[in-house]
């Protein structure tokens, strides 16, 4: 397929990546979303390539590795706000190394005395780390740049736009249940933000308990703090003792973490389903949906846009 009109649907890091990808590939491409990337769930993230909570799956395993090639390439780009740093992962069951190793680059297992009893193990690699509104800015602009155009509106059914397109892709997210999917949830994320401080070196993840996901996460100007993951809970009010519990678990993880200053507390809701959805439409082959990726929409972002092109015949198989 070449220089094909395709609309993408949203401005997300799934949106904004599957858009910049159909124009690489030498399609003409618009962007439809009410909100523009700052607005969005990405612009809250963490933006760390890390396969939070993911058991052994094939599929996940090609997208986050394509995801993590290219974003190491984008970070030779200094405006591009993607920076590799080392993450140290701790484990409280001794179960070797992670089952998605093969990905990383630099994996060692750290053998450091001064770890806490309540881990066994501990792994450490270089991974990509993104600044989110510096990458969705970059990514926008590199968008602009290949000649494609933004229209904000708000858009009720996809289905109409196969009539001025060839190509339509849903990266709505949860906006998705307007078009009928009722599979998908909300799942709260309350994050913290630091003041970059030299008692706090790399990024450090706990993620054992699924309700309250422990990271650090060192970036270009700030330090992320994090977090919980509350399904189903659509309160915005953050309060006091949920803010000491993140800094006391992130302390647990790193000394440094006591010296940081915090200077926001934020909030955001992962859309989470079953199993992400990168597919073509049941009823419509011109219609795909890239969407329901929970807290993995940056480690596999450039993965799914590319499984994407793949379905409509835009890059081989093989490619």
């Amino acid at each position: 397929m070449s220089r094909e009109r395709v609309v993408v649907l949203g401005a997300g890091v799934s949106g904004l990546t599957t858009a910049v990808a159909m124009a690489l590939s030498g399609c003409r491409v618009a962007i439809h979303a009410a909100e523009g990337p700052a607005q969005t769930t990405s612009s809250l993230a963490a933006a760390i390539w890390h396969p939070f909570y993911q058991a052994p799956d094939l599929v996940y395993l090609a997208r986050a590795r394509h995801t993590y090639a290219t974003m190491r390439r984008l970070s030779a780009d200094t405006a591009s706000g993607v920076i590799t740093k080392p993450l140290t992962e701790y484990f409280r069951r001794d179960a070797g190394e992670p089952w998605w190793a093969e990905c990383v680059a630099n994996l060692t297992r750290v053998r450091d005395t001064g770890m806490s009893s309540r881990f066994t193990c501990a792994y450490r690699m270089d991974v990509p780390v993104a600044d989110t509104g510096t990458y969705l800015r970059y990514l926008m602009n590199m968008f602009l740049e290949l000649g494609g155009t933004y229209v904000q509106r708000c858009v009720d059914d996809p289905v109409p736009l196969l009539d001025e397109a060839e190509v339509v892709v849903n990266c709505c997210g949860y906006g998705s249940r307007r078009f009928g999917d009722d599979a998908l949830s909300l799942s709260r994320a309350i994050v913290l933000r630091a003041a970059r401080d030299d008692a706090v070196s790399g990024c450090h993840i706990d993620d054992s308990d699924p309700a309250l996901p422990t990271y650090i996460v060192e970036r270009v100007h700030d330090i992320v703090l994090g977090g919980t993951a509350d399904p189903g809970l659509t309160s915005t009010v953050i309060a006091e003792p949920q803010i000491r519990d993140i800094l006391h678990r992130c302390t647990r993880l790193c000394d440094g973490v006591a010296k940081l200053r915090v200077i926001d507390a934020r909030i955001g809701f992962r859309p989470i389903r079953g199993a992400p959805r990168v597919a073509r439409d049941d009823k419509h082959a011109r219609l795909f949906h890239n969407y329901g990726h929970g807290g993995g929409g940056f480690t596999l972002s450039w993965g799914c846009a590319h499984d994407v092109l793949r379905l409509a015949g835009i890059v081989s198989a093989g490619t």
